[in-house]
């Protein structure tokens, strides 16, 4: 913010960042599936506790599996 008004002051560094995040969502649309890459992540907190994949009142596992399901699907290779 500018200091004497308070008004928002762009910062080309971070309006760069977003506009190519922009424009890398934008051509995933026109990509094929085979040289889209896809990664699943899963939470684990507190770490080192044995709580991987836990999330209240959710099968995370079997979301996945449902998730890798639909992908399989759609063409996208999910491995073995």
């Amino acid at each position: 913010r500018e200091g004497a008004t308070g008004r928002s002051v762009p910062l080309s560094d971070r309006v760069n960042l977003l506009a190519d995040r922009a424009m890398k969502w934008a051509n995933l649309g026109s990509k094929k599936v085979a040289d889209k890459k896809i990664a699943i992540t899963i939470f684990s907190f507190p770490p080192d506790k044995g709580n991987v994949g836990t999330a209240a009142y959710l099968d995370v596992f079997d979301s996945i599996k449902a998730v890798l399901k639909q992908l399989k699907s759609e063409g996208y290779d999910i491995g073995d």
